[in-house]
């Protein structure tokens, strides 16, 4: 660990990674995504579960690049932004207190990790 900023960087990814993620799977935030495929729910869910290893990998991978952690933070935003408009469609379940902690906890921790990278 280099500096504090690392730190608080890999704490947004646990923040996506860890938390948002596994609340995902509890949620089943598959069925918004791949309802239309017509695959069964529990092949769907394989699916979703399985497409996280390759994107974590590539997070681990890319993590000291401050442009990758500028784009991730941006992304932490914009995932907030996506959850607070769909919050009412029947296929997000996002709506406890536990669940918000971790989609909007994320962004508020990615705005402060871009504002302090930036500086």
């Amino acid at each position: 660990m280099n500096t504090l900023l690392d730190l608080l960087f890999l704490v947004n990814v646990g923040m996506l990674a860890i938390g948002h993620e596994l609340d995902a799977i509890h949620q089943k935030e598959w069925r918004m995504f791949l309802s239309w495929t017509g695959l069964s729910d529990e092949r769907q869910y394989q699916i979703f579960t399985a497409l996280h290893l390759p994107l974590f990998v590539w997070i681990v991978w890319q993590w000291q690049s401050p442009t990758f952690q500028m784009g991730f933070d941006i992304f932490l935003m914009l995932h907030a932004v996506a959850h607070f408009v769909l919050r009412k469609h029947p296929l997000i379940n996002f709506d406890s207190n536990f669940s918000r902690f971790w989609i909007y906890g994320g962004a508020l921790l990615g705005g402060i990790h871009l504002m302090l990278l930036w500086r």
